[in-house]
């Protein structure tokens, strides 16, 4: 049986099986149908919690910048060269040691193509009519990229940047298409007014509380603060936005073929209102000290998956450690 034929492996989070049936997992409602309309784009952010967008996107603007990081990321080797380098299968990672991981994130989250992205008139557009002013995307941009294996553990993004204005929003972006199984975003409806997460966890601070993911279990995530996830099967060009209280983590990437999910966070404010010193600025320093924001790493440093910021040396260099 060739990979293109072979059955989809089982959806899972963080390890745990993830209850497919309707009442506990569900489709995203695209919100096409209210772009143009601001007052019903914030109507329904405020309802929903998020808003999801089919399209909004040139797919040949994205494809652009899923090839300028794709690049980047087979120069470390992180990148299969027998195959496509579009395809995005993973290699074995051996350029990773030794490389200047600090220059290189950098490098990747500057990228003009993907700027083009984060900063494209129809993203910043949305975000306009949200917080109707006008508004700047964070100086910090997160791109990502998730190899077989990887997922990301359920959290809010406030707790993480919330040393300034309050008024922000996020915008999680594909670069390239990204089933489910590859790893696809996913929401907990409702959560965004879940007297739970704002009696404690969404008054942290991540940096000053130590602050980690919440329970890996999305059956147990789902319980406590939530009704159903959603989440769907993405396309370039579909962008998701959601508010700071929005409980959100990933599916597993269980791709069939070692492909690896490219994608794109990114964060909205008013240009008047006060921006986070962690994530704004000309000398922004992310969680402090010598740290860089380089999510998973294949074989290396797994323990330390949920940390997406690693500690490097003088030259910019991880400190790896290979795990069995």
């Amino acid at each position: 049986m060739s990979a293109s034929s072979a059955p989809l492996p089982e959806l899972t989070a963080n390890g745990f099986a993830l209850d497919t049936s309707h009442d506990r997992l569900a489709e995203l409602s695209p919100s096409n149908h209210l772009l143009g309309d601001p007052d019903a784009l914030r109507e329904a952010m405020d309802e929903h919690g998020h808003l999801f967008f089919r399209g909004l996107l040139d797919p040949t603007v994205v494809n652009a910048a899923r090839h300028e990081v794709l690049l980047k990321y087979a120069i470390l080797g992180e990148i299969d060269d027998r195959h496509p380098l579009d395809d995005a299968i993973a290699g074995d990672a051996g350029g990773v040691a030794g490389a200047n991981i600090r220059a290189f994130s950098e490098s990747v989250r500057t990228g003009a193509r993907y700027l083009a992205v984060t900063d494209a008139p129809e993203v910043l557009g949305v975000h306009t009519a949200l917080l109707d002013g006008e508004v700047k995307s964070f100086d910090m941009r997160w791109p990502r990229f998730v190899r077989p294996g990887e997922g990301c553990g359920f959290h809010c993004d406030g707790p993480y940047m919330n040393r300034g204005t309050s008024r922000i929003f996020s915008s999680w972006i594909p670069l390239g298409r990204v089933h489910r199984h590859e790893g696809a975003l996913m929401l907990l409806e409702g959560s965004h007014r879940s007297e739970r997460l704002h009696e404690g966890y969404l008054r942290a601070d991540a940096d000053r509380d130590g602050l980690t993911w919440l329970d890996d279990d999305p059956s147990v995530v789902l319980e406590q603060y939530g009704t159903r996830w959603l989440t769907a099967d993405f396309e370039p060009g579909d962008v998701l936005c959601f508010g700071m209280h929005m409980l959100h983590g990933a599916i597993d990437n269980r791709s069939p073929v070692g492909r690896c999910r490219l994608s794109s966070d990114s964060r909205y404010q008013r240009v008047d209102e006060p921006a986070d010193p962690r994530w704004n600025g000309a000398d922004f320093d992310g969680h402090g000290g010598r740290r860089v924001f380089y999510p998973g790493l294949g074989r290396w440093n797994n323990a330390d998956f949920q940390d997406e910021w690693k500690d490097v040396d003088e030259c910019g260099r991880l400190e790896l450690r290979e795990t069995p």
